[in-house]
């Protein structure tokens, strides 16, 4: 499952632009999925997502490519945990 909403984007800056790569229903919480590959830098589109949902979210996930590390009410798991991202 996905969400995005694109509402009066910017084309050039994607600006109100918020793309999530998987919904989770955990505790009957939404929970952010979020996937990265290589050196990723920021994540806007959870950040917004988080800021319009927050009530209703469970803690975000972000699979990536490196150690395991909490940050910020983020979770960052590596991609070969991703089994353990569970309901």
């Amino acid at each position: 499952m996905a969400f995005e909403q694109k509402r009066r984007a910017d084309p050039k800056t994607r600006k109100n632009s918020i793309e999530i790569d998987f919904l989770l229903r955990r505790g009957g919480r939404i929970c952010p999925v979020e996937v990265k590959s290589g050196n990723y830098r920021s994540h806007a589109s959870l950040d917004k997502f988080r800021a319009k949902f927050g009530s209703r979210l469970a803690p975000p996930v972000i699979l990536y490519t490196k150690d395991v590390m909490q940050k910020d009410g983020i979770l960052h798991l590596p991609l070969y945990m991703a089994m353990s991202v569970r309901r």
